[in-house]
């Protein structure tokens, strides 16, 4: 038997350390349901220079069972299905439900979504397909620029426009003209409609199946901010 002081400090070493051990393994367990949430994000959302998952207020048992009450993403230089670049994207699950085996996202209560990209990001991408007419945009504070070259009478004439963004069914991005200068049309509203005509949609992220729906977006100096929501297999009530 161990004397009364031994026993008196291996019992007071044990109620100091045992909060530590339930610690570590509840930060094992997270970090765990994490990193495998980081891989599956290269799948959901595309290949990025790096991802950070954080599992919010949520216990051991319920990450077991394949629930997270709130999980955090970040993700920086994200190649949208190897296509599109984002520069930067938060991305908030409430009451997320998933598959423990692979960690596969099945059905999130809430989601809030932020992506920024570049309009250098959008002219590589309108390059790559939409290049008919050699379109270019330029991002400023609350405007969008567009310029296009046009072939008119065997001459390539370029014809440049300023406007705004609106979103079409949270999955396109088209460019309203306010103004445009187009040499060969001088009716009012004519020359607007002729450059819509001929760029829009200006982003369809349909086409590289990025799995967002969009509701603003916020143009600024040589980027865009866009909000929305992030699109699971399904979304419960």
């Amino acid at each position: 038997m161990a004397p009364p002081g031994r026993a008196r400090l291996a019992f007071g070493l044990a109620l100091v350390l045992l909060p530590l051990l339930a610690g570590c393994r509840t930060s094992f367990v997270r970090r765990g349901v994490e990193r495998r949430l980081e891989r599956k994000l290269a799948e959901f959302l595309g290949p990025a220079e790096k991802y950070r998952v954080r599992i919010q207020d949520t216990r051991d048992r319920e990450l077991v069972l394949g629930r997270a009450h709130r999980v955090d993403i970040t993700g920086t230089g994200i190649h949208a299905k190897r296509q599109f670049r984002i520069e930067a994207l938060r991305l908030a699950f409430i009451d997320l439900r998933y598959e423990q085996g692979d960690t596969e996202l099945v059905s999130v209560r809430r989601s809030d979504l932020e992506v920024e990209f570049t309009d250098k990001a959008l002219n590589e991408y309108l390059q790559a397909t939409f290049a008919r007419y050699n379109p270019e945009v330029r991002f400023e504070p609350d405007a969008v620029y567009v310029r296009i070259t046009y072939p008119f009478l065997g001459q390539p004439t370029v014809i440049t426009a300023r406007g705004r963004f609106h979103i079409q069914e949270g999955r396109k991005l088209l460019f309203d003209a306010e103004t445009a200068d187009v040499s060969f049309l001088n009716q009012p509203g004519f020359a607007e409609r002729f450059v819509e005509d001929r760029v829009n949609p200006l982003l369809d992220i349909e086409r590289f199946d990025f799995p967002a729906r969009l509701e603003s977006v916020q143009v600024l100096q040589g980027r865009v901010r866009a909000y929305g929501t992030a699109a699971l297999r399904k979304e419960l009530d």
